[in-house]
């Protein structure tokens, strides 16, 4: 590894070292990363990768806006380009960006349509935290959505740290706010901030180890876990010290302190910093189908116990679930395997973690775009909903899933399982604790019930209870041993006894007894055929699970007990037995050793095993019953063809035989060993002409990859010449986009007022296009005729048929005329609204024409006019009804204008009184009107339209006054009546007064 230096020029930095610094930002984010790289130290050592959601449709300036601020390097990243200490890279539009083995970027377009903004901030995380691990930091800054969340939760689980700016200096605080609703952040600070608390990370070693002089003490660390226990409920004493240690470093770099017992003061006065070291310890990494290879094999195993079963339940549990990708992984498997057949099926598939928060999570099922990335689309497509922008998983794969609350180091398990998946758990366990959790796995698993490990777990020194069906995947069988009893949970709590939710457990002494019988039964059977004093039964593991009779060839060896029978016989045969069991294994169903001679027990003897393959189904599966046949020298036949002497010819012949009998056996060894080889060769030999065939294939890709490099080359230089022109056309659209965004808020605002006034107005506005005889309707017209715009469809018919009978031909004329340019206006027409209720409406319109003087487009708009027509109408019968009084009357009478004090209507009888007619009264207007009557009687007069003003219509006002006659200048008193003739509309006070009188001369 090359060693890099650090700007200082004094500590050398291995690039395994280099600490990686993701930022992710949204909306508001380049004001936020302006001020945080213009307040970074230039001597960090460390590389920051800029994830900000960025529009697809334009070139970034990022780059630009940012370079003036920043105190370090900062360039555009470019694919496969190696990440530089002291040095900032920002990811350009419309790609997602990873970090990779090397410290190198990997820039991903995709082809598909986007859910979410690129590049995904928690993509970016996600990478830094697997290649990364403890030199991982993540920095959220403003922005909206919750983008980030999930990869501060993957930095922290390899015990990196989390970064959120301050929600109140966010100018958008979503992406902010959610990720520290997620509970996985280690420092919150203002933009200005950052730069200084990474200084601070620096000052504080995080690699403790629980071997070394600075580790934390034992009484410490006991009152720390004591603490931990006390409050959340957790034992972690049986936990890997150096995870535990590392997390508890890791807050104590977040507070800044040094010693461990002031950390261990600070818990006990602060119950929030026990919760925030809690959920340090919970930080679980998962993904959906993890280890695509693992779960494709676990699909196989899964198909073939499902087919060799008659149940119709399968009970699974998922220990140390996290947010649930995993339980839903296996549902998605299941409904895969099962098909339409699934509803057939009761399946029960528990899945299980300590974390409150992962498991809420989880019950909601609603994962980003990023938690799916590598999932196959039609997966996708067939087993998730689009939920605003992110994705849920369908209903029916839900309701498989049971999520619990459970701590599988104190809680019982979950009986008579199908499949159990406990991954990347036992790796934080020590090795006491795995030794008791895997026992109670086998007695919760049904017999060759299947059990999914993580990559870096294995079931230890427990060979005896489960078969290997992939190591590679490591999936394992359960192999039935004879064991029913719960194993023991040796913890300092009271033990308990794993009880299963639904029923009790079978109890174990008359299936113990009958499985007893049942293998006696076998071996005697067997005995009858072939007479042998003692007999080995096997399983398909290779390992004793029953003998019968006493076999000296059985042996018991040093060292961790163990059933398997090459351990456990004598190691003189294990040779000529392994070349039996191959016999088997290709298909032969007896198989022997052939006699060998040793010393037993002080004596030379022949002995020969004898291999029996019996198949059987159910739990017990395929077993192997070995009997021994133990022989004197006497009783063989190669030294009895004669009596026996001390002949030397005899017994060198015997040697002879003997020889050859061994020769053969080798003979026939080495020819299996010889098969296997040629097979294998052929088998490398057909890879190698693949690898071959790849290579050419290889060759020709580079050689077209070199082309297409020097055309890029061509079209690079040509992009450079327009990437000026694209700027400013950039700039011009931005400015553009701002203007639209201006016009289009104004929009907003004017239909808002419009709906308004047209709601105000009881009016509506609508248009007509003549060429497609398509008629659009605003809110205000459907809301005259009370219409619902979901079902009523305006068109020309339906407008039509509107109008009551009588006015629909008359309104289709008036129509008709507008297209010609002769329709007078307004047009007034009656309708019937949704409840047959009779609308007046006045119609008014606009007419659009083309060149060709051809009406093309119609608006207008819809007045509800309906009170003021009637009240036009009953005033005009009103007021014909009074003119018909007056001139019926015997009575002088009148009609006077408040307003302008003039006379605007007498009677006959008031010019046959008087002798003025109306058109001579029309001198007598405003102040002049007064001099009508008497002096003395003008503020009578006066008075008496007060009076009137403050009437009610139909009330009279008598009074009693003289007036001046028109003919001779006489004085005529009178008695009078005065009442409201017509009301104001705007101050529904008297506007006009009716005045009737008679002269009073006797």
């Amino acid at each position: 590894m090359i060693d890099k230096t650090t700007s200082n020029g004094n500590v050398p930095l291995t690039r395994s070292a280099l600490t990686v610094v993701g930022v992710g930002a949204s909306a508001g984010g380049l004001e936020a990363l302006q001020t945080m790289l213009s307040n970074l130290p230039i001597d960090t050592d460390m590389a920051f990768v800029v994830a900000q959601h960025l529009s697809p449709s334009y070139k970034s300036m990022m780059v630009d806006l940012l370079e003036k601020a920043c105190t370090i390097p900062i360039t555009s990243a470019v694919d496969n380009e190696v990440l530089e200490p002291n040095h900032a890279y920002i990811c350009p539009p419309n790609f997602n960006i990873e970090i990779t083995n090397g410290d190198r970027i990997r820039l991903i377009s995709y082809p598909e349509a986007r859910r979410t903004p690129r590049p995904s901030v928690d993509m970016l995380f996600e990478s830094i935290a697997s290649i990364k691990g403890e030199n991982a930091i993540g920095i959220v800054l403003s922005g909206t959505g919750t983008d980030g969340s999930r990869g501060i939760r993957a930095i922290k689980g390899e015990n990196g740290f989390g970064i959120v700016q301050d929600p109140k200096d966010a100018k958008y605080d979503g992406m902010p706010n959610s990720a520290i609703n997620s509970g996985n952040v280690d420092i919150i600070v203002q933009s200005t901030e950052i730069g200084s608390e990474l200084k601070n990370i620096l000052h504080f070693p995080r690699r403790r180890s629980v071997d070394n002089e600075n580790s934390i003490s034992r009484e410490t660390y006991n009152g720390i876990i004591n603490i931990l226990k006390k409050q959340c409920k957790v034992d972690f004493t049986l936990y890997k010290e150096n995870t535990i240690v590392r997390r508890i470093d890791r807050r104590m770099t977040t507070l800044r302190l040094h010693d461990t017992d002031l950390y261990l003061e600070h818990l006990k006065k602060h119950a929030e910093e026990v919760s925030l070291l809690f959920n340090d310890m919970l930080i679980g990494v998962t993904s959906f189908f993890r280890d695509a290879r693992a779960f494709d094999r676990l699909d196989r195993e899964l198909s073939n116990y499902i087919q060799n079963r008659d149940s119709k339940e399968l009970r699974i549990w998922c220990v140390g679930c996290s947010t649930g990708e995993e339980p839903y992984s296996i549902a998605i498997i299941l409904n895969q395997i099962l098909g339409e057949k699934i509803d057939e099926y009761k399946i029960q598939i528990f899945a299980t973690d300590i974390d409150k928060n992962a498991i809420e999570f989880a019950r909601n099922a609603v994962y980003p775009e990023s938690a799916l990335q590598n999932l196959p689309k039609g997966i996708r497509e067939k087993f998730f909903i689009v939920n605003d922008e992110q994705f849920e998983v369908k209903k029916s794969i839900k309701s498989h899933v049971i999520f619990s609350v459970h701590d599988i180091n104190n809680d019982p398990p979950f009986l008579r399982l199908d499949l159990i998946t406990c991954r990347n758990l036992m790796i934080y366990f020590t090795v006491e604790l795995q030794r008791q959790i895997l026992p109670t796995f086998h007695y919760a698993l049904n017999p060759k019930g299947i059990l999914m490990l993580g990559q870096s777990e294995s079931i230890g020194v427990f060979q005896e209870q489960y078969r290997p069906l992939s190591k590679t995947s490591k999936i394992y069988e359960a192999l039935f041993v004879g064991k029913q009893l719960p194993p023991e949970r040796k913890t300092n709590s009271i033990r308990k006894k794993a009880v299963d939710y639904e029923a009790q457990a079978i109890p174990e002494s008359p299936r113990r007894t009958k499985l007893n019988e049942e293998f006696s039964n076998i071996i005697a059977l067997t005995l009858k055929q072939f007479v042998l004093p003692n007999a080995i039964l096997v399983n398909e593991n290779q390992d004793i699970i029953f003998t019968e009779g006493e076999n000296k060839l059985l042996v018991r060896p040093s060292g961790l007990p163990t059933n398997n029978i090459f351990k456990n016989l004598h190691p003189q045969l294990s040779i000529d037995l392994r070349s039996a069991f191959h016999q088997l294994h290709n298909g032969r169903k007896v198989a022997d050793t052939g006699f060998q001679s040793f010393s037993l027990d002080g004596k030379d003897v022949w002995v020969k095993l004898i291999l029996i393959s019996i198949q059987r189904e159910g739990p017990l599966g395929s077993l192997t019953l070995l009997f021994s046949q133990i022989e004197e020298p006497v009783n063989i036949p190669v030294l009895s063809s004669g009596d026996l002497t001390n002949d030397q010819t005899v017994s060198n012949q015997a040697v002879l035989v003997e020889q050859q009998r061994q020769l053969f056996k080798t003979k026939e060894q080495l020819q299996n060993v010889i098969e296997e080889l040629e097979t294998s060769n052929e088998e490398m030999q057909s890879m190698n002409e693949e690898l071959q065939s790849s290579n050419e294939e290889l060759q020709s890709s580079n050689e077209e990859l070199e082309t297409t490099n020097e055309e890029l080359q061509s079209t690079n230089e040509e992009l450079q010449t327009a990437y000026a022109e694209l700027r400013m056309a950039y700039e011009e659209r931005e400015h553009q986009r701002t203007e639209l965004e201006d016009l289009r808020n104004n929009l907003q605002h004017t239909n808002s007022l419009l709906e308004d006034a047209e709601t105000s107005a009881k009016m509506g506005s609508w248009l007509w296009d003549i060429s497609t005889r398509k008629i659009d309707w605003s809110n205000g017209c459907y809301t005259l005729f009370g219409l619902d715009p979901n079902i009523f469809h305006p068109s020309y018919e339906a407008f039509i048929g509107l109008a009551q009978d009588h006015y629909r031909g008359l309104l289709e004329g008036q129509l008709t005329n507008l297209l010609h340019n002769k329709a007078n206006q307004p047009f007034i027409f009656e309708a019937y609204d949704v409840n047959k209720n009779t609308v007046i409406i006045s119609l008014e319109a606009v007419v659009s024409f083309n060149d060709l003087k051809q009406a093309v487009k119609v608006m207008g708009t819809m007045t509800d006019v309906t009170e003021k027509v009637i009240s036009e109408r009953e005033h005009s019968l009103y007021k014909d009804k009074i003119n018909y009084i007056l001139n019926s009357s015997l009575n002088a009478a009148c009609v006077i204008d408040l307003k302008s004090m003039s006379v605007e209507y007498v009677n006959a009888e008031f010019y046959k009184l008087l002798g003025y007619s109306l058109d001579s009264l029309q001198r007598f207007t405003g102040d002049a009107f007064y001099k009508l009557f008497e002096e003395k009687d003008q503020e009578t007069f006066k008075e008496v339209v007060r009076s009137v003003i403050d009437s009610k219509p139909g009330q009279a006002v008598p009074s009693s006054y003289q007036i001046v006659s028109a003919n001779d200048a006489s004085i005529v008193p009178v008695y009078a009546n005065h009442t409201i003739y017509e009301v104001d509309e705007n101050t529904l006070g008297a506007s006009k007064m009716l005045v009737t009188l008679f002269s009073s001369k006797s």
